[in-house]
C-alpha cells in the first residue's frame, strides 16, 4: 500500500470517527434524560414500599381490610422493574460514555495525520508542477491566484493600519480644539492678558497635528487605492487648516470661536465616518478573499489528490 492510499485511509477512519462522536454525543443527551426518568420512576416506587412498611396511613388501611401484604408485594415487584429499567439505562449511558472516550482517543491523531497528509499533497504538489499537463497548470494558475491574493491581504492589513493612525490624529487634533475652547474662557476672564501667548503655542501645536494629518491621509488614501481603486476617500482638511489660522486673529470674540470649534468637530467627526466606512469595506474585502483562498486551496488539493489517484491506478494495471 503506498503512503498516499495508507494516510487517505486513515484520514477516511478519522472522519468517521467524527461523525460517530456527534452522534454519540446527540445520544448521550437522549440517554441522560432517560436515567433522570428512570430514578425518578424508582424513587417513586421505592417510597410507596416504605410507606407500606411503616404503617402509614395507607399502609393502616390496608392493614385492617387484610390486604396489605398483597399491596406490598405488588408494590415491591413494580419497585423490582423499575430498578431493572434503570439499571439498564445507566448501562445504556455508560457504553455511550465509553464509546465517546474511545473516539476521541482516536481523533487525538488527527491533527498529526492531516499535517502528515497535507505535508505529502505539498510534495506531490511540486512533482506535478514539472509535469505538462491540464491538470498541472490549473494548479499553477491557483498557486498565482493565491499569491496576489495574499499580496492584497497584506495591503488590505496595511490600509486598516493608516486607517487606524489617521483616526488617532483626529482625535489628538480634537483634544487641542477642547484647549482651544478654554481660550474663548480666558479671553472673557483675562480680559486677553494671557491668551496671546497660549494661542500661539494653539497654533503651532495645531498645525503640527495638521502636517501629521496630511501625511497620514496621503499614506491611508494610497493604500486604499491600492487595494479597493478608491480615489475619493472625502477626506479633504482645507477648511480645518483655515481654521488653525484663525488662532492668530485676536479679534475673534469669544462666540465666533465657538462657532468655529463647533464646525471643525462636526467635519472631523464627519471624516472620521468616512475612514470608519472605508474600513469596512476593507473588513468585507478580506473576508471575502479568505473565503475564495479556502475554495483555492481545497481545489488545489483535489488536483493533486485526483492526479495520485491517476498515477495509483496506472500503477496498479501496469503491475
Amino acid at each position: 500500500m503506498s503512503m498516499y492510499q495508507t494516510l487517505t485511509e486513515t484520514l477516511q477512519k478519522i472522519r468517521r470517527s467524527e461523525e460517530r462522536l456527534k452522534m454519540l454525543i446527540e445520544n448521550k443527551a437522549s440517554l441522560e434524560a432517560k436515567v433522570r426518568e428512570k430514578k425518578a420512576a424508582l424513587d417513586k416506587e421505592n417510597y410507596d414500599v416504605e410507606k407500606l412498611e411503616g404503617l402509614s396511613l395507607e399502609g393502616f388501611v390496608h392493614l385492617l381490610k387484610g390486604t396489605l401484604i398483597d399491596k406490598l408485594d405488588k408494590e415491591e415487584r413494580e419497585a423490582m422493574i423499575a430498578n431493572n429499567q434503570y439499571e439498564i439505562a445507566c448501562q445504556e449511558l455508560d457504553v455511550c460514555l465509553k464509546e465517546i472516550s474511545r473516539c476521541r482517543d482516536r481523533l487525538k491523531e488527527k491533527f498529526t495525520i492531516e499535517r502528515k497528509y497535507f505535508d505529502f499533497i505539498e510534495s506531490e504538489e511540486k512533482k506535478m508542477l514539472n509535469i505538462d499537463s491540464k491538470d498541472s497548470k490549473q494548479v499553477k494558475e491557483i498557486i498565482d491566484q493565491l499569491f496576489y491574493n495574499n499580496e492584497v491581504l497584506r495591503e488590505i492589513r496595511e490600509a486598516e493600519e493608516a486607517g487606524e493612525q489617521l483616526k488617532e490624529a483626529f482625535k489628538c487634533i480634537l483634544e487641542s480644539f477642547e484647549a482651544a475652547e478654554d481660550l474663548g474662557i480666558i479671553d472673557i476672564l483675562e480680559n486677553g492678558l494671557l491668551v496671546s501667548d497660549c494661542g500661539h503655542e494653539s497654533v503651532k501645536r495645531t498645525n503640527e497635528q495638521l502636517v501629521l494629518i496630511q501625511q497620514n491621509i496621503r499614506r491611508y488614501h494610497i493604500e486604499v487605492m491600492d487595494v479597493l481603486g478608491v480615489t475619493d476617500l472625502h477626506l479633504d482638511i482645507s477648511r480645518l487648516l483655515i481654521f488653525s489660522d484663525c488662532f492668530l486673529v485676536r479679534v475673534i470674540e469669544s462666540d465666533q470661536l465657538n462657532e468655529k470649534l463647533e464646525g471643525a468637530v462636526e467635519l472631523i467627526d464627519e471624516m472620521i465616518r468616512h475612514i470608519d466606512s472605508s474600513l469596512l469595506v476593507l473588513n468585507e474585502k478580506r473576508t471575502e478573499i479568505k473565503r475564495e483562498n479556502e475554495g483555492l486551496k481545497k481545489s488545489k488539493v483535489q488536483l493533486v489528490e485526483s492526479y495520485l489517484n491517476q498515477i495509483g491506478g496506472i500503477n496498479e494495471k501496469s503491475s
